[in-house]
């Protein structure tokens, strides 16, 4: 599990709200994901409770993931069900339907492939059209050939037409005759300063549409 590059560092533990239950030192070993607080603060918490919890290293990033507790006492609390928050909460998150441009971005992302996808090398901007978009993923149109499974960076104009970069991965191919390719895509490792942003952008959006739709 990729979330063992984190051991040993503090995290915070908060509801689905975000309301903060608990901080504490991570631990992964297998398919185990532990949460230690060697003074004995932790709250006891049910089994199946649902949490999220934060994870930031100066050389890793930052990643925001959710799980069930299994095992819960003063010391440490064991979760299962472990995913990135983003998969976690995907049934819930609206997708907007755009017509925004955006950029694939050329060279290769500095962290390197994901365990699932491989990265395909650009040697300059590719020109996108965003069909798409929601917290967990988008939908593009371009005429650059991607097939399932690569990973990219796209670059996109949101509020107040800030630039910001997103990775994804490739999870559907959508051809369409005469017509550019369409591509199904995952934003992978959201961050949350890029998650705070994508939201007031669809949001925005979404208030705008409304507005024109009423005249």
């Amino acid at each position: 599990m990729l979330l063992e590059k984190y051991n040993g560092l503090m995290c915070e533990v908060t509801d689905l709200n975000n309301r903060l239950i608990a901080s504490g030192v991570l631990w992964v070993s297998g398919e185990d994901v532990d949460i230690y607080d060697p003074d004995g603060h932790l709250p006891i918490l049910n089994l199946g409770t649902q949490v999220k919890f934060s994870l930031r290293s100066a050389e890793l990033g930052a990643r925001v993931m959710a799980g069930q507790i299994y095992l819960s006492n003063r010391t440490f609390m064991r979760l299962v069900e472990v995913k990135s928050y983003s998969e976690f909460e995907k049934r819930r998150y609206f997708r907007l339907a755009i017509d925004h441009s955006a950029q694939l971005l050329p060279g290769k992302d500095p962290e390197g492939p994901s365990e699932e996808g491989s990265e395909k090398t650009l040697e300059w901007e590719v020109p996108i059209r965003l069909k798409d978009i929601s917290l967990c993923g988008m939908q593009f149109e371009s005429d650059f050939p991607l097939t399932v499974g690569d990973r990219m960076r796209v670059r996109v104009a949101l509020v107040h037409n800030e630039l910001v970069t997103f990775d994804i991965l490739v999870r559907r191919v959508i051809p369409r005759f005469e017509e550019m390719t369409r591509y199904g895509c995952e934003i992978v490792d959201l961050l949350p300063y890029a998650e705070q942003k994508l939201c007031a952008f669809i949001f925005g959006e979404q208030q705008r549409q409304i507005r024109s739709s009423r005249g």
